[in-house]
């Protein structure tokens, strides 16, 4: 366990795949709280998509989802439901290339923003394959559920920017977890196991074929962008201002408080004061009680004693309709869909 989850020890990977883990917790029911107790990062730190966690938490959070779930493939289904967003910065850039290859090129690259263990390296096999190799000392201690994680992450945005037929296909060091048929569906590509490394494969004919995505820019100004991100991240490293507001945050959801005025209160300041100093630090009040309702608001829907108008409440709205309208922006879904989802899939609420 860490003994400033703050200022992470060496070995460290981008909190947003904390944010990640965070928000897959709370679909299955659970709360941020029960993670932050089981690891030891405040829920703070966890929802904090641009700094750094300690390798550790991400063993110790992988650990508490195999002895909750067992025999359930959570790297999957956590790959599989959350939000592209929560890639953080590094993946909002890397979405915005103008091309297959400058985005694996560019992954390849940058890869350490992402985890300082990570390596990558993109090779052509030929001149029908291109390869993305991937190795994280991490998922040789977790069974592989990092590596599933980050490659459905990966194949994901290679997907959405360049179609389904640019992954031609995936493998895996480790074995599967569950059917192989899971993966493929996934995927949408065949997918191999005990093979020598991780890896996705892409198609070669499709590498300069230009990005699907809105906002494309050209692979320098986003390795310019890259390299100034990389400096940002080492300053918000010993920062820990917006750090202490998001647990500000966390403590009053807890209490049923999502105001902006609230917070200023709990801080102890104006609510002047607490914007000007979020503006500041790039973000804003609504930004960050938002992400806490997002994440809570799946805790809530996992529990099937509770009615979405009760969740609403909880959540601080003030109608059922305003939840439905702000939980339709986070997911895509309404509430009520999202909750059939769960029960089909077999997400149950788990006391804590």
């Amino acid at each position: 366990m860490a003994s400033n989850p703050e200022i992470p020890p060496q070995h460290r990977i981008l909190s947003s795949m904390g944010n990640v883990a965070v928000f897959y917790a709370a679909y299955v029911g659970l709360s941020v709280e029960r993670v932050s107790a089981e690891t030891g990062v405040p829920p703070s730190v966890l929802m904090n998509p641009d700094t750094y966690l300690p390798e550790a938490f991400f063993e110790q959070f992988f650990r508490l989802l195999a002895a909750t779930f067992p025999g359930r493939n959570v790297a999957l289904e956590l790959a599989q439901i959350a939000p592209l967003s929560y890639l953080g910065t590094p993946g909002k850039l890397l979405r915005r290339a103008p091309d297959l290859r400058s985005m694996l090129e560019l992954f390849s690259e940058h890869c350490d923003l992402i985890a300082d263990r990570l390596e990558m390296e993109v090779v052509e096999w030929g001149k029908a394959e291109t390869v993305l190799r991937t190795h994280q000392p991490l998922s040789l201690h977790d069974g592989g559920m990092s590596a599933e994680i980050g490659l459905g992450m990966g194949a994901r945005i290679a997907q959405e920017c360049f179609g389904e037929k640019s992954l031609l296909r995936a493998q895996f060091r480790h074995q599967s977890v569950g059917p192989v048929t899971a993966y493929e569906d996934f995927f949408k590509a065949p997918i191999s196991f005990g093979a020598q490394f991780n890896a996705l494969i892409f198609d070669s004919t499709v590498l300069d074929m230009p990005s699907r995505a809105p906002r494309a820019e050209s692979k320098e100004v986003l390795a310019r962008r890259l390299d100034g991100l990389r400096r940002d991240l080492d300053l918000a490293s010993g920062r820990n201002e917006v750090a202490k507001i998001r647990q500000a945050v966390m403590r009053n959801a807890l209490k049923g408080d999502y105001s902006a005025s609230g917070l200023a209160q709990s801080l102890g300041m104006s609510l002047s004061s607490l914007q000007r100093r979020l503006h500041e630090a790039g973000t804003s009040a609504s930004r960050l009680i938002d992400e806490a309702r997002h994440v809570n608001a799946l805790g809530l829907l996992a529990d099937s004693g509770l009615s979405v108008d009760e969740a609403a409440f909880r959540l601080g709205f003030e109608s059922e309709r305003g939840f439905r309208k702000a939980f339709r922006r986070w997911c895509g879904k309404s509430p009520a869909a999202a909750r059939r989802e769960m029960r089909q899939e077999g997400k149950v609420s788990f006391s804590v």
